[in-house]
């Protein structure tokens, strides 16, 4: 059961330390709107979720040792290189299906603005951050996909 929940904590800290990632651009473009409210209103928001995230991942045997404690059921699982290899594939489509959604969004809205006669096309009415944001969402997808038994081997399983 301690290497389920070990195994479960890794994949969770690194899905939050990605999804936060994600969301850089949500943050930055409120801190560009409200500048007021001082950076440290938006970048403690951001960074606590990642901070969470690696430690979740670098240290999951303590918090581990500390859910088993709670709980004396044994749960084991036959193989878990397998088992976290379809859980990374489960990731990479859930956040490959968030970057088509974001994807066709950016597509839309570069489109009207190239073929808007009021509107240019430029980094001034065009959220360019987001797009990066977004293809390297996708590439993380697809990494996650196609390369999660590469990603398995190195977790040390």
């Amino acid at each position: 059961m301690k290497d389920t929940i070990t195994l479960s904590i890794r994949l969770a800290g690194l899905v939050l330390v990605i999804y936060t990632l994600s969301k850089t651009p949500v943050h930055s473009m409120a801190y560009s709107i409200r500048p007021e409210y001082g950076l440290m209103s938006y970048l403690l928001p951001f960074s606590i979720p990642i901070l969470v995230g690696i430690i979740m991942f670098l240290f999951p045997n303590t918090i581990g040792s500390n859910l088993t404690k709670a709980s004396p059921e044994i749960l084991s699982i036959e193989n878990p290189k397998r088992t976290v290899q379809i859980g990374c594939i489960m990731i990479g489509i859930i956040f490959l299906f968030f970057s088509i959604s974001d994807l066709s969004f950016y597509a839309s809205t570069a489109i009207s603005l190239w073929l808007s006669d009021n509107h240019e096309l430029n980094t001034l009415s065009f959220d360019v951050p987001g797009l990066s944001a977004t293809i390297i969402e996708l590439l993380f997808s697809l990494f996650l996909i196609f390369k999660s038994k590469l990603l398995v081997s190195k977790i040390n399983v």
